[in-house]
Order: structure tokens, then sequence, then C-alpha cells
């Protein structure tokens, strides 16, 4: 396979390094208003991924450990490799803008601009923020559902720091990652290197009779480096580099039937031979006073995916992202105010054999978020125009507001309008239309949280309960003639309820539900993939060296596109639901070892996320981290 050698040669590097340290404020949350702010004060539905608490569950990949994020659907056809959809709050996969530190991931050169959660791992990463509802005028295009911000690693104290973490398990499943991180004198650095793969498991469900149990493999290598240089006490220097590499086999339905050809669907020469992003941004920092700094950044990003059979190319989609942004971060009379403009080129290069795009586009944009601190009070807003080449300018604006009645009991709501640019695929593929117009949304959302003592712990009890009601109009959707239009309207509304008790220091609880009603405003159907009823539950231990969590999540049945036992398509129908059972431990061995075992679906149950797609079957994995 075309990087097996690049991750044996990680693999064996992995040996050759103790692990690091991490130094991170937890606390504050820089997604949703773009100033730091901590979560409790923002008037927003925030979850943070601890990732070094993920990555000592026995989690390897963004997918998983967004999985129980409350509220974010995260839908997988199969296992590690394969496309993976986002559903933030009800809204459509393309409605969920997923960042890398502040960089725009959303594949440019996909039909519909949706981010693929399948191929990347933790290793180079510190935490990642999850802000539901609407953020387009806080980031533009796409965060009509929510954003995601993928934080990577950066250097910590000391002049040398290392890191090394290997796993293996079921499915042929091997997992490394090596980084070292550090301080030296004005200079910090982190450079982090992982790879994965797996034999993998027949995505392809027993039901159906196109089931031959031949695996879907997968592989990725990924190397990630941050840096940064103060030149001088008020001058900044930062570097930022990703690069990976992927593929993965795949099945196909019998398209067309068996009987126009004899090709089953469990097809071993079928791949996604190619799933490659290379991201590189270089920024400075002017320190202007106390109370004010300039920062800007340039940089550029590039996807590539290539599907083959047998070894040739069947469809390929390159899409280019370069982009330039500049901002005043000022702190008036106890007002933080951030200030922007951003520039964007999309050039995308995509070759499906049917039909060819080649085409580019140019988007300029302006913003300016604030947020202000009143006492108990934190009122924050935000104002943004973009303007894209080809059909014009698009307003949004957001506002919100969080209000602490007692120290540990809290209201906040927000009221916000968003958009979603027609992609460059929609607007030039023979079926599409360049006058298209965005997709818009509106949104209002309220939400109460508390905490309480109890049980003789100081936070004993914690209840939080989020509301939210949206309405998207002018979706783009295949019309009558079956090219593409405005013609749809989504009406999503969705309530969510977490509760966590601490009955002891060591042993604590935590459970949430989320209702979610998205259905299509013209026809009222229920829009796909989105369970009405989603639940999780969860038993955390930590005494001494030993850690463990028992956890479970249902996931309801749901809206989706139906293929028969026979693996031909049936149309629109209901997919059952699921349930997982999962359970960790981890064992401190000694201030530098960690050791790890974690088992996934410990019932067994045979389950579909994406129906036609078979989940994995019980496994386990065992790995073991060092950190001197």
């Amino acid at each position: 396979m075309r990087i097996t050698f690049k991750i044996a040669l990680l693999a064996v590097s992995c040996f050759t390094l103790p692990a690091y340290a991490q130094h991170a404020d937890d606390e504050l949350v820089i997604t949703a208003t773009r100033v730091p702010t901590p979560a409790e004060r923002l008037p927003a539905d925030v979850d943070v991924v601890d990732v070094e608490a993920a990555l000592n569950r026995g989690v390897t990949n963004i997918a998983d450990a967004l999985a129980d994020v409350p509220g974010l659907g995260v839908v997988r056809s199969g296992g590690f490799g394969q496309q993976t959809s986002l559903f933030s709050g009800g809204a459509n996969s393309n409605h969920t803008l997923v960042l890398f530190d502040g960089v725009r991931l959303n594949d440019p050169a996909s039909p519909g601009s949706a981010f693929d959660g399948g191929q990347d791992t933790l290793g180079g990463l510190a935490r990642i923020e999850v802000v539901h509802g609407p953020m387009s005028a806080v980031f533009g295009s796409d965060a009509i559902g929510g954003v995601v911000n993928i934080l990577p690693r950066r250097g910590g104290e000391g002049a040398l720091n290392a890191q090394l973490d290997v796993s293996g398990g079921s499915f042929g499943s091997l997992a490394g990652t090596a980084g070292v991180d550090g301080t030296l004198g004005n200079f910090r650095y982190a450079l982090t290197a992982e790879g994965y793969l797996t034999d993998g498991h027949d995505l392809v469900p027993e039901r159906m009779s196109t089931h031959v149990g031949d695996e879907d493999g997968a592989e990725s290598a990924t190397l990630t480096g941050v840096f940064d240089l103060d030149v001088t006490h008020s001058f900044t220097l930062d570097l930022l580099v990703r690069h990976r590499e992927s593929r993965a086999d795949f099945d196909a339905f019998i398209y067309p039937p068996p009987t126009f050809n004899e090709q089953r669907a469990d097809d071993s020469d079928l791949e996604i031979s190619e799933n490659d992003l290379s991201l590189g941004r270089l920024g400075a920092t002017w320190r202007l006073g106390e109370h004010l700094s300039l920062n800007g950044h340039a940089g550029a990003l590039r996807h590539v995916r290539q599907e083959a059979d047998g070894g040739a190319a069947t469809s390929s989609f390159e899409g280019e992202r370069r982009f330039a942004d500049v901002a005043i971060n000022a702190n008036i009379a106890g007002a933080s105010v951030v200030a922007g403009l951003e520039m964007q080129r999309d050039d995308v290069d995509i070759d499906q054999a049917f039909a060819t795009i080649v085409a580019q586009q140019d988007h300029l944009s302006g913003f300016i978020t604030a947020q202000t601190d009143l006492d108990r009070l934190t009122l924050t807003g935000a104002v943004r125009v973009d303007e894209f080449e080809g059909f014009g300018t698009q307003g949004t604006w957001r506002f919100g507001a969080s209000f602490n009645i007692v120290d540990a009991v809290r209201v906040y709501g927000a009221y916000g309008t968003s958009f979603r640019a027609p992609t460059l695929y929609e607007r030039f593929i023979y079926f599409g239309d360049p006058n298209l117009d965005p997709e818009h949304g509106e949104a209002l959302e309220l939400g109460a949280d508390a905490r309480f003592t109890a049980f003789g712990q100081d936070e004993g009890v914690e209840i939080g309960f989020v509301y939210r009601t949206q309405e998207v109009n002018d979706l783009i959707d295949f019309g009558p003639l079956f090219t593409y239009v405005n013609i749809d309207q989504a009406e999503i509304e969705s309530a969510e309820l977490r509760v966590a008790l601490r009955s002891l220091a060591w042993l604590a609880a935590r459970a949430s539900y989320v209702h979610t009603s998205a259905r299509d405003g013209v026809t009222g159907a229920a829009l796909l993939r989105r369970p009405e009823s989603t639940w999780t539950a969860a038993l955390d231990v930590e005494h001494g060296q030993f850690s463990g969590e028992l956890s479970w999540r249902q996931v309801g049945e749901r809206a989706d596109q139906i293929y028969g036992n026979d693996g031909l398509y049936q149309g629109v129908g209901i997919t059952p639901d699921y349930s997982l059972l999962r359970a960790s431990a981890t064992w401190d061995v000694s201030d530098v070892a960690t050791v790890y075992i974690a088992a996934d679906n410990l019932t067994d149950e045979e389950y579909e996320p994406a129906n036609g797609f078979a989940g994995a079957a019980r496994n386990v994995t065992l790995g073991v981290r060092l950190r001197p």
C-alpha cells in the first residue's frame, strides 16, 4: 500500500522518543467570540474535548472523540478512513464549519463543501472546541449549525519534552504517535508524527446477500508542526504546518443491478486511493500596547481525493484554498473588540469521468466581534459582511447575553443569522447553476446551567438545559429538472438536558438527552440521518493511579436512504436505532508510563450508523503512553 512504508518508519521512530508534557489553559474558549473567555460566561452551548483524556480512554481519532458530544451527530459510513459527516444541532452536514486552529478545513472541491472527519487521528492535538448554533457572523459561510475548532499541541515548558503512544487491537489495528516539544529561549516548538493502519471490517452489513466478508482497511499518516518565535518583546512570528496522507478500501452498492453488471458490491479493488490534506500558515502578532495588538496570517490549504478501481483512477477532486487575514484586538473600557479583514481564493479541479470542473472563486470579508462583562452580565455581539465573486454580498449578525443569577446559576440566550455559499461544484457542474443564491439560516438559542453543593462535594450536582429553534431557507437541492436550485427549506428544533452527579470524590455519573425535530419546511418529511432522540450516560472512576469509564450511547431511529437485503436501493425509509456500550481503564504505572485498555461495542450489537454501512463489531484496544 502507498503509505505503509511511511507508517513503518513512524512505528520505529516511536520507540526512540520519550513522551512530553502539554501545558494549556483548559478553561478558556476562543472559538465562540475570537476572545479567550471562560466557557461558563459565554452565551452559547459550548463543549470542549480534552484530547489527553480521550487518548487515555483509548480513543484514537477525531470522529470517535466527537461522537459523545451531545447535540453533535457523527455519522460514519463504516470504519476508520470512510466518509464521516458531522450534524450539529440537527442542521445538514455541510452546515458544520470545521477549523484547524482557526483555519477553514471544509473541502472546496467536495460537492457540498462538507468536512470529512473520517481520517484524522488525535496525537498532534491538544483539544477540540465545539460551539453549537449559527456562527456565520464570526466565521462566515457554512457555520449554520455550529463550529468545530481543532487545536494543535504547542510548545510546553522546558527545552525538550517528548511523547510516545503506541496501541494495537482488533481488526489488525495499529496506531503510533511520536512527538517532541519545548521552549528554547524565545522559541517554542511542537512537532508530532502520527500513524494509523487497520485491516478493517466489511462495510457491507451481514444482512445483505452481497456481504462476503471482504475486509475494508485503511491507512493514515500525519505530521503536524507548530512554531512560535518572540522576535522582540512586542513582536511574534508563528508557523503552522500539517500534512496528512490517507487511503481506504470501500464497497459500492450494486448499480447497475447484477443482471447488467457481474461485479459484486463487496469489491476488494475499490479504494479511496488518496485522501490527502496539506496546510501551511505563517503569522505575526504585533503588541502595540497593553490593550492593543495587531495580527495577520497568510497560507494555503490543499485537499486531494481520488477514487480508484483496480489501481485505475475513476474520479478525482482537487481543491486549493489560499488565504490571508489581518485583525486588530483591543480592550476598550473593559470591552474586548476584534475587527478584521479576510481574503480567500478557492481553486478546484474535479474529474468524475462523466463531468469535469475547473473553476475559481474569490472571497473578501470583514467582521467585528465585541464582548463586555458588566458584573454578572456578559454581552457579546458580532457583525460580518462577506462578498463572493459571482453572487454578491452576504451580511450576518449574532447577539447574545449570559447572566449569572448567583455564582453557580446562570441563564443565557443568543439570536443570529447564518449562511452557506453555493459551492463551485453546485454552480459549475453541468446540472448546476452559476446563479444559485446562498442558503440562509436564522436561529434562537436559550439555555441555563447550575452547579450545587451535594454529597459533600462543592459541585456535587450539575444541570444544564439548552433549547434551540432554527429555520434555514433557500436550501440547494435538485429541482424538477434534476438540476441544482434553491428549492428547499428546513425547520429545526432541538432541546438538550445534561446532568452530572459526583457522589464521591472518586466517582462521577453523567447523562444527557437530546431531542431533535428536523423537518423539510415544504413537505414536513423528516430530514435524513438526524435521530429524534439520542441518549448518553457514563460512570467515571478516578482513584489513585487508576481511572476508568463505562459509557453508553443510544442513537434513535432516523430517516435515511434505505438499501434492501439484496443491496439494491429502496428509497427513503427508517433505519433502526442502536445502542453502544464502551468501557476503558487506565493505570499510571509510574510518573512517566501509563497503560490503558478500551473495549467498544461490548454487547456486539449489529448496527448501521448510515443505512447500508455496517458498524464495527466488538473490538478491543490496548496501548501504552510514556511521558518522562
